[in-house]
C-alpha cells in the first residue's frame, strides 16, 4: 500500500481567537501545521487533480482561522471536519495549532493543540 502526504508547516496567522474579551479585541499570532494523509490508489500522472492540492487546504486553513472563536480545540475541529469533507478518501488528518502569546503570566512560551482524525 502506498500511502502520501502533503503537509503545511510553520503557517503564521494573526486571528481573534480566545476565551478572553481583550483576545477578541487585540488579537494574536498563531502558528499551524496541517498533514493530511491519503492512500495512492492509481499512478498520479502529474495531475493536479489527482492529488491533494495544498492551495485548497490552505484556503480552508485561511477560511478557519478568519472566524473567531473561544478554543483552540474549536479552530482544529473545524478545520478537520471541512479537511474530511474536501478529501473525503483521507487516510489521516493532523493539525497543530499554537498561540503566541496567551494572556497569560509566562515569561514567554506558547500554548498548543494537536487534533488528530483517523479513518477507522
Amino acid at each position: 500500500m502506498e500511502i502520501y502526504q502533503v503537509n503545511l508547516e510553520d503557517l503564521s496567522f494573526f486571528a481573534f481567537h480566545g476565551l478572553y474579551p481583550e483576545e477578541r479585541i487585540l488579537g494574536n499570532s498563531y502558528r499551524l501545521s496541517v498533514s493530511v494523509s491519503k492512500q495512492v490508489t492509481h499512478e498520479i500522472m502529474d495531475d493536479i487533480s489527482q492529488t491533494m492540492d495544498y492551495g485548497s487546504i490552505y484556503t480552508i486553513c485561511e477560511q478557519v482561522m478568519s472566524e473567531p472563536v473561544d478554543l483552540l480545540e474549536t479552530v482544529c475541529q473545524r478545520m478537520g471536519d471541512l479537511l474530511s469533507l474536501q478529501f473525503p478518501d483521507f487516510q489521516l488528518i493532523e493539525i497543530v495549532l499554537s498561540k503566541e502569546h496567551p494572556p497569560l503570566k509566562m515569561a514567554g512560551g506558547r500554548s498548543k493543540v494537536r487534533w488528530t482524525l483517523r479513518k477507522e
